[in-house]
């Protein structure tokens, strides 16, 4: 029987939905911007926003009624910028492949085969550059490790958000600002000795610090994410009654319960992430992320954006499906999955890292 190479266009066309939203449920960091509708198309390559991570003003008191305002006389604002990353997935289905497919079975084993492990393959790939960087393919999107850089745009490596150091003494350009040029550019950080003797005061002193940072318009720190080390020494050193998880799976997510579940603490939602390698051999150069990393995340400061709108053309950049296109010297077809992705933070100080959760 045999399928047409456009047989299996217009099957992803009904199915590709639910598998493109699998990157926002897959990585809770993504879903809860996107829940908080932080997500907008840019109109070009790059975004600038305004920065205020301070005060924008003061309070004058009057007393005889012939003070001067002193409003805007002590403006904590700058100008920043992000640039959107644009990355192709490409992958090529045998002509054999279609020639020999019959019947919906075999249509179904093609869909599971090619565009699906491609799909999921991108997918991881950016998941960890985010949480540890280092990813040759998807270096262009941003990453949390200070250890490692990514490069938006060609314009030049820029270091990851985090650094592994007290918030005075960071001094890493972050989205075209170096941290501590503007009042209040830096985010929080806290090291734990051991879990057993300081690991839940320093996870709790770097969640309040970042939490009271934004005030009552913020609120607190929802996310965390946690390496394998640190996540298990905190379920340990939990009373049974209170390992309350969070198993957060919505209808059609087609991850597995694992990938979701999470533990509460305090106000947020302490995941385990398993694509942050510590140890001797994993993603981090520093001395204190080796021995264990939680990012704390305040998921209302973060923002995504997106850039093309043209599904026909340049595509609409969110994981957007094009091809085929017959390979004139092989028997081959091939797809593409087009992502243009930006992200950005606009007020560290409510955001946090903490190392050594690892050590017992």
């Amino acid at each position: 029987m045999g399928f047409s190479p456009d047989v299996l266009v217009a099957t992803l066309q009904e199915v590709l939905p639910g598998y493109t939203e699998t990157f926002t449920t897959f990585h809770p960091a993504f879903e809860a911007i996107i829940a908080k509708g932080q997500k907008r198309k840019a109109n070009g390559p790059w975004i600038e926003f305004g920065l205020v991570p301070g005060a924008p003003g003061q309070v004058t008191t009057l007393r005889s009624g012939t003070e001067v305002i002193a409003g805007g006389r002590r403006q904590e604002a700058d100008r920043a910028n992000a640039y959107a990353a644009t990355m192709i997935y490409a992958w090529d289905v045998p002509g054999q492949d279609l020639r020999e497919a019959n019947g919906k079975a075999d249509l179904l084993d093609l869909i599971k085969k090619y565009p699906e492990r491609a799909l999921d393959d991108f997918q991881d790939q950016l998941a960890r550059q985010l949480v540890s960087g280092g990813e040759a393919d998807v270096g262009a999107m941003l990453t949390f490790n200070s250890d490692a850089n990514y490069d938006p745009k060609g314009i030049g490596s820029q270091p990851g958000i985090f650094e592994w150091v007290a918030p005075a003494s960071q001094g890493d350009t972050t989205f075209g600002i170096a941290k501590n040029a503007v009042k209040n550019w830096h985010h929080q950080y806290a090291n734990i000795s051991s879990f057993a003797t300081d690991g839940r005061q320093k996870l709790s002193e770097a969640y309040y610090d970042a939490s009271v940072q934004g005030g009552r318009s913020l609120g607190d720190v929802d996310l965390m994410f946690a390496d394998r080390g640190t996540y298990h020494n905190y379920l340990s050193d939990l009373d049974d009654q209170l390992r309350i998880v969070d198993n957060d799976l919505k209808k059609g997510d087609r991850r597995p319960s694992a990938v979701r579940a999470g533990v509460k603490f305090m106000g947020a939602t302490m995941h385990l992430e398993h694509e942050i390698k510590t140890g001797a051999s994993g993603s981090f150069s520093s001395a204190a992320p080796q021995n264990g990393v939680v990012y704390g995340i305040h998921s209302g400061t973060w923002h995504l954006f997106s850039q093309g709108s043209d599904a026909k053309m340049e595509t609409a950049g969110d994981f957007a499906f094009r091809g085929p296109d017959y390979l004139v010297t092989q028997d081959m077809w091939r797809y593409q999955y087009v992502l243009s992705l930006g992200m950005y933070c606009d007020n560290l100080r409510c955001n946090f890292a903490v190392t050594g959760g690892a050590t017992a």
